[in-house]
């Protein structure tokens, strides 16, 4: 008889609480663009929006690749509760635990580990991947920075109890030297409005407008003008976990399209028996397992603290953002006609899919950083 190991039993308590808590409500969450408030509660509860949380601060303190297949167990389910989890749970906590105060840690990462949700004000109008441009400011007013600036494509923005704001101290020819990071309550000075995304909907991806919000100096995360080596020392680890994002939407069009084939006649016989449709399975079947191993492989390497891991997560991060595409595909041409209407989940899975191409830096920029790897132009700041 064999023994499951301890990630297979994470696995299959994530994967019966996704089923029987988030499947029922995942087409609602979609089509109304908001998580209910008894299943933010629900998923809270499980620890799943503090994944990297220390034990010490009430969080779970899973690994990275423990990480990886709870957000891949969620994200098969509702593309939402996957992107919350990734974002709150992994891209909010790490800077907070690698380079904020042990007071705004024991503040902050305390609240992750009661439930509470995390969102990283990066993107502007001006400026997704090319992150060194913002042009929000942060100015020094005695005791006090003020805050002023848009931001967009803000993930958990209208579930957030606090932001991460990534806002200009330095002047704008500075770039990525200017820069700095804040912790900042929800409060009044933030307005939020909710955007219509075309995929991962029910994210709370908002626009917010920072209309002179003071925060105490004492919020400031790291050093002055040092918060962009903290932005990309953070997503050099999370583009992993975007990555199995992706993942677990390719794992659900996958066994979808599978049962599909097998029930659906053609000619006499199910689908599953054309020559053609087998080849598409089995292509799909190559796509996911090959970006599984590569996620898995970048997440033992930052669980492994090995210097290259920025490559490897990028790398993880492209070949599923193309693979899954690909698969996605591969899934609604499969069911044809019903694939195509709202009656299919794969019209969601299609939409939902996109976005790890975009998301996190664009497929561009990841083969930007595999290349600047090997020349050795790309090193972590923490490990």
């Amino acid at each position: 008889m064999s023994v499951k190991t301890s990630t297979e039993l994470l696995r299959s308590s994530v994967r019966e609480f996704s089923e029987k808590t988030i499947s029922p409500v995942a087409k609602k969450i979609d089509e109304e663009n908001t998580v209910p408030d008894d299943i933010l509660s629900q998923v809270a509860e499980m620890g799943y929006f503090a994944l990297r949380v220390p034990e010490e601060y009430g969080g779970p303190n899973l690994t990275t690749l423990e990480s990886v297949v709870v957000v891949e167990e969620l994200s098969r389910v509702s593309g939402a509760i996957g992107i919350i989890s990734t974002v709150s749970g992994t891209m909010v906590a790490y800077p907070l635990i690698h380079y904020a105060s042990n007071e705004l840690k024991e503040e902050y990462l305390s609240r992750l580990g009661k439930g509470k949700i995390g969102a990283f004000a990066l993107s502007e109008p001006c400026c997704g991947s090319d992150a060194a441009n913002i042009i929000t400011k942060a100015e020094s007013d005695g005791d006090e920075y003020i805050i002023n600036g848009r931001k967009t494509w803000i993930t958990n923005s209208t579930y957030a109890d606090f932001f991460l704001v990534a806002a200009r101290t330095g002047r704008p020819e500075d770039r990525h030297r200017g820069v700095s990071i804040f912790v900042i309550d929800r409060s009044n000075c933030i307005e939020i409005s909710k955007l219509e995304m075309m995929g991962y909907r029910g994210s709370g991806t908002s626009e917010l407008l920072f209309k002179d919000c003071r925060v105490p100096k004492e919020n400031l995360i790291g050093e002055i003008n040092n918060g962009f080596k903290i932005v990309m020392d953070g997503i050099n680890e999370g583009r992993v976990i975007t990555a199995s994002m992706g993942l677990g939407v390719m794992q659900a069009a996958f066994e979808e399209s599978l049962k599909y084939a097998k029930m659906r006649e053609s000619m006499g016989r199910p689908i599953i028996e054309h020559e053609m449709v087998q080849s598409m399975i089995a292509e799909m079947k190559i796509k996911l397992e090959a970006s599984r191993l590569l996620i898995y492989k970048a997440a033992e390497k930052i669980d492994n603290k090995e210097y290259d891991y920025p490559m490897w997560s990028s790398m993880a991060k492209y070949a599923t953002a193309s693979w899954g595409v690909d698969l996605v595909r591969l899934a609604m041409q499969v069911e044809g006609g019903y694939g195509y209407s709202k009656e299919s989940n794969i019209e969601r899975y299609y939409r939902d899919i996109k976005m790890i191409e975009i998301g996190d830096g664009t497929n561009e920029v990841q083969k930007m950083v595999v290349i600047k790897s090997l020349l050795g132009k790309i090193r972590p700041a923490k490990v």
